[in-house]
């Protein structure tokens, strides 16, 4: 099968995962008015595309150096990048509306 193809099949059943765990955790345990949430979820949103995006740079590159455990554990930290991210906006979130 052509490499492409192959990466395309992985980002197909990685990409949901990406998206969608950050999106639900922020569904879940918000308690900001939609206002705020909204801008949490597109904050999640991005943060998942860029952590995405870099990861799959360096998942290739990680593959095509025949090292496919390290390229497997990249994608797996990856996945965690959007929750430290939702995490620090709702800290900044906390902190502005304490401080004023």
């Amino acid at each position: 099968m052509d490499n492409l193809v192959i990466w395309l099949i992985i980002i197909a059943f990685y990409a949901p995962l990406h998206y969608l765990l950050p999106v639900l955790f922020l569904f879940i345990t918000g308690r900001e008015s939609e206002k705020v949430r909204k801008g949490l979820m597109r904050r999640g949103l991005i943060d998942s595309t860029l952590s995405m995006v870099g990861a799959f740079a360096i998942v290739i590159y990680l593959a095509e150096q025949g090292t496919m455990s390290a390229a497997m554990l990249i994608l797996l930290i990856s996945m965690a990048y959007p929750f430290i991210g939702i995490w620090r906006h709702r800290r900044e979130i906390t902190d502005a509306s304490g401080a004023g």
